[in-house]
């Protein structure tokens, strides 16, 4: 395949931000907000750049459009946690709505996915609690026609605050956002690391690290001032332990997982710190839950000599129990799994992580020191092979440095009093500090990822654009390649 550079992708982006500006003029409003949509992707995936004002003012000019008014009533006392296509167990949706029925506060919940199936552990909570209404869809609506419902279902119901926990590129949210003139506005910067929409329209943005606190000020354009620092703990949702593959006796069992492509790239550096760790201790078995490209990560280990002890087991709806069940957690390289730290924190396992000093985002510590100093992630890799040599060592040590990590992550009674003063003062109880961070280190791995492994931006751009493709050469050759090698894969 052909290698897409920076400047291919900022050209794609470029057309796209252009066509959405020119079906605007053409008050072609479903068209404009798809095509501002597709940026957002774009930029998400690439992370070249964190906001985009000019696409942020064509939202908020199509909002005043489709609507007759800005929303400009509130009642004290009501809040509003909009959605866009939460799950159960996942995200923080789960926390805010605990800790809103623990304020004893009226608040409504809008889920813009129609997919209810995702929500059932949500909306059963909401139902217990009477001072809940909910908003959601029972079809796929455009988003011009969502922008209308919920924009209806406000003016009735009329917020004092309005909560944004979204995906980074949810045009009806922050349209939404841009024309509440009185409500006082949050974004729930759940994808800190990221380009998101609605950087020109929050009042505030709930912070849970100084890594996206950092990105916040010196990318998103937000003042210190408008940041709200407050960590969140994980949703532990114990069900039945499916089991692991059997192992010989008194083996240590190390853990891993997530989407696969975040342990590809970075010159296979994770798979080179895995192979010198268990051929040093020949004790250890690493389990990997997750999924993605399984044919590339087979191949993978079997380049390594890692296949006979490394076991692939899916993804796991019982991670909770699975975590409870190993006895160390590794976390993923290049790119690391926040909520996978939290969950091993909580369930006082150690955890083994490693990390090259430019991507800063991975650093362990963020997602779990929330009360403590611990140090936890390597920046050395013989640091990191140490450390993994006395953790399969002494059953004792594991368990000391595992209990170092259960108390060090925010309990959800402490995240309940620091949401609630944060919220109801706009002052947060920590103070955000700066970190440095290497942007274009960062922007680096994920063109790698983009060109090596996921191909994100291409193949949302093949699907928008189609036979339009010819305008892009690179992009119409690699689509033509990926499916051949789909049709390929399908034959063998």
């Amino acid at each position: 395949m052909l290698s897409v550079g920076k400047k291919d992708i900022l050209s794609v982006y470029n057309f796209f931000k252009a066509n959405a500006v020119k079906n605007y003029n053409r008050s072609n409003y479903e068209e404009s907000l798809s095509n501002i949509e597709l940026c957002a992707k774009i930029g998400y995936y690439s992370n070249f750049f964190y906001k985009d004002d000019e696409l942020e003012s064509y939202l908020k000019m199509i909002a005043l459009k489709i609507l007759p008014e800005t929303l400009n009533e509130i009642k004290n006392g009501r809040y509003i946690l909009i959605d866009t296509n939460g799950s159960d167990n996942h995200g923080l949706t789960q926390q805010y709505i605990k800790a809103f029925i623990q304020m004893d506060v009226e608040f409504a919940y809008i889920y813009e996915c129609a997919d209810l199936g995702r929500i059932p552990l949500i909306l059963e909570e909401l139902k217990g609690y009477n001072k809940a209404t909910t908003l959601t869809f029972d079809k796929q609506y455009s988003s011009v026609q969502q922008i209308k419902i919920i924009t209806d279902f406000i003016r009735e119901y009329k917020p004092e605050k309005y909560f944004m926990h979204i995906m980074p590129w949810d045009v009806v949210a922050t349209s939404v956002c841009s024309i509440l003139s009185k409500a006082t506005k949050y974004n729930i910067n759940a994808t800190d690391h990221a380009f998101w929409l609605g950087c020109t329209f929050v009042d505030y943005c709930i912070e849970f690290r100084d890594y996206g606190a950092t990105v916040s000020v010196e990318r998103r354009g937000l003042g210190i001032q408008q940041l709200l620092k407050v960590p969140y703990y994980p949703i532990l949702n114990f069900t039945e332990f499916r089991g692991l593959p059997k192992t010989k006796e008194n083996t240590v069992k190390l853990f891993s997982g997530g989407a696969f492509y975040k342990i590809f790239g970075a010159e296979d550096k994770f798979f080179h710190l895995v192979r010198k760790l268990l051929d040093e201790n020949t004790n250890l078995v690493l389990f990997f839950a997750g999924g993605g490209n399984e044919w590339r990560l087979k191949r993978l280990l079997r380049k390594y000599n890692l296949a006979n002890r490394v076991y692939l087991i899916g993804n796991r709806s019982d991670l909770v129990e699975v975590f409870y069940n190993i006895d160390i957690y590794l976390g993923t390289y290049p790119i690391s799994g926040g909520l996978m730290s939290q969950y091993a924190a909580r369930s006082g396992k150690p955890i083994l992580a490693y990390t090259d000093p430019k991507y800063a985002t991975n650093f362990v510590e963020g997602f779990v020191n929330h009360y403590k100093n611990n140090q936890i992630t390597k920046v050395n890799e013989d640091d990191f092979l140490n450390y993994g040599r006395d953790l399969s060592k002494s059953e004792d040590y594991r368990k000391n440095e595992g209990e170092k990590l259960l108390d060090s992550v925010i309990s959800p009674d402490a995240f309940l009093e620091e949401l609630d003063y944060a919220i109801k003062s706009n002052r947060a109880k920590r103070d955000v500090g700066l970190e440095k961070i290497d942007y274009d280190g960062f922007s680096s791995l994920y063109l790698e990822v983009e060109n090596k492994f996921e191909h994100n931006i291409q193949k949302l751009v093949s699907l928008k654009l189609k036979f339009g493709l010819v305008l892009f050469p690179k992009f119409l050759l690699n689509a033509l390649l990926i499916s051949f090698w789909k049709l390929i894969k399908r034959l063998r």
